[in-house]
């Protein structure tokens, strides 16, 4: 049996992701809902991550601090 994924932990860096959704938020208060994130990032997670954890701002190559507090608005 495999250990439970950690939603809020970037699957590239194993850092934190700042996933305001994996902290049970809603979705638009996320920093990745307004960031867009590169295809050639993105196509980096491993098959079996897609669609379960988020990328953290670093990895997404965001203009943004490691760590986002949830539920705020990044700076624009």
């Amino acid at each position: 049996m495999s250990a439970p994924t950690d939603t809020t932990r970037c699957p590239l860096c194993g850092g934190a992701n700042g996933c305001a959704i994996a902290l049970g938020a809603a979705p638009e208060t996320c920093w990745c809902m307004r960031t867009a994130i590169p295809e050639s990032v993105l196509a980096q997670l491993p098959d079996a991550e897609r669609g379960l954890r988020c990328i953290c701002a670093r990895c997404a190559g965001a203009d943004l601090p490691t760590t986002v507090p949830c539920g705020t608005t990044p700076p624009a």
